[in-house]
């Protein structure tokens, strides 16, 4: 492959740059060299040496890679579930370049080695980037804090304990304290873990269900004392996966106070609700925070379109097939999300006039990469950032099933659904892989 690549023909969105136009993209040595009017002429006077692959872009957008907030891959001590390298791979399919693993592994990514370890086997796979969260507390366990100054020479982005067993009040604050003068977010769990046991959300659907139930307060709760404390700290909060209406109120008044506070939302909890769990009985559909009322469902799209959530992620989680086929009640939580990820928001988001194309693609670049701290080199087409592009088929329709899915693992709400929308081209730190 050539080290020169011209993307033209394509409709740029690119919303950190404020573009959303016909435009052509040159790629040289890994890098965005330019943007706009480029022909081939440009590249040579841009330092182009050698063959300039040109790649048509005509019918399809043209994005800045995206940069998912939440993918668990499973390795260190569960390579059964995904290694690293392979969800790189996987992650290019879905058009992320950029991924950020959570540091619920075995162990814990909590020490200058395993934050490094991540890293190189990342480089070494050579798709899509991976990034290190690393754990807050030494084990996740919310006692010890990890060397959080050490951790960020080695590279992580953001703290989080994930879903630690136990609840932690004192170690969230005094790690959000440490975090602060780092500058990193500390991505706190939604949930009390003291009150979130359960196999789907509490109410109606799960007494029909025979089933325990996860209540709403769990979140709120966990949402509102994180919120608090961030106030306290200054640090910067990231809420997970939000799935209720009022951890988006909570949310909501926090950032009328001006704290540092910022939440995601997991792209399958737009689609689906409590009721279709119970109808389906099917543990593709246990998630979690589980699938919740409708009323939920509106006020969760309500903070995207006010801009209380700011991102949107995959919240990518293989699950073995084998514990996919126990009963409910114990089967693991868990769904993969990375190559649906980006038609499933299309179809929910564009298709379902919520949100303008540019502010969905917003929710999935630039937004996150500001979580991440990676914005000075990721979410955008700027030039002299990473050469990450999406090109993607707004139009394409497809059906997921276990053969359209280029995972290992494939559990994931979205099967037998008819999605609008498809990666046809990813090229991650310039290489390029088409589909």
């Amino acid at each position: 492959m050539s080290e020169a690549i011209l993307v033209s023909g394509g409709h740029m969105i690119d919303p950190a740059n404020g573009r959303d136009e016909k435009a052509s993209v040159l790629i040289i040595g890994g890098k965005i060299a330019a943007v706009g009017h480029v022909t081939e002429a440009d590249a040579r006077n841009h330092g182009a040496k050698g063959k300039v692959y040109k790649l048509d872009a005509r019918g399809l957008l043209v994005l800045p890679g995206l940069v998912d907030l939440r993918a668990h891959m499973g390795e260190p001590g569960r390579d059964s579930e995904e290694t690293i390298a392979h969800g790189a791979e996987v992650a290019v399919h879905g058009g992320f370049t950029t991924v950020a693993c959570m540091p619920d592994t075995e162990p814990a990514i909590d020490n200058v080695a395993a934050a490094l370890f991540v890293r190189r086997q990342s480089e070494q796979a050579g798709f899509a980037e991976v990034v290190p969260v690393c754990a807050l507390t030494k084990g996740r366990e919310g006692k010890e804090l990890a060397e959080i100054g050490q951790l960020v020479e080695a590279g992580a982005v953001a703290f989080s304990d994930e879903q630690r067993a136990e609840n932690a009040p004192a170690a969230i604050l005094r790690g959000m304290h440490y975090s602060a003068m780092f500058d990193r977010a500390v991505i706190e769990f939604a949930q009390d873990p003291e009150l979130a046991g359960g196999a789907m959300n509490a109410g109606y659907e799960c007494t029909l269900a025979g089933l325990p139930g996860i209540p709403a307060v769990a979140e709120e709760l966990a949402v509102s004392r994180a919120c608090m404390f961030a106030r306290e700290t200054g640090c910067h909060y990231h809420a997970a996966k939000v799935s209720t209406k009022n951890a988006v109120r909570a949310l909501k008044r926090a950032k009328k106070l001006k704290v540092r506070v910022t939440a995601e939302v997991a792209v399958h909890n737009l689609m689906f609700t409590d009721e279709v769990v119970r109808a389906r009985y099917d543990t593709n559909f246990k998630v979690f925070p589980p699938f919740r009322t409708p009323d939920d469902l509106k006020w969760l799209k309500r903070g995207l379109q006010e801009g209380v959530i700011d991102c949107l992620v995959s919240a990518h989680r293989p699950v073995p097939p084998h514990e996919k086929e126990w009963e409910f009640g114990r089967a693991p939580f868990g769904a993969v999300g990375l190559e649906t990820a980006l038609a499933a928001a299309w179809m929910i988001l564009v298709g379902g006039d919520v949100l303008s194309p540019s502010e969905v693609v917003a929710k999935l670049t630039i937004n996150p990469a500001r979580v991440l701290r990676l914005d000075s080199r990721k979410g955008s087409l700027t030039p002299g950032h990473d050469a990450d592009v999406c090109l993607f088929d707004p139009g394409a329709k497809w059906t997921v099933t276990p053969e359209s899915l280029f995972s290992h693992a494939k559990n994931s709400p979205f099967l037998g659904t008819d999605l609008k929308g498809r990666v046809k081209a990813t090229i991650a730190r310039g290489r390029l892989f088409e589909f």
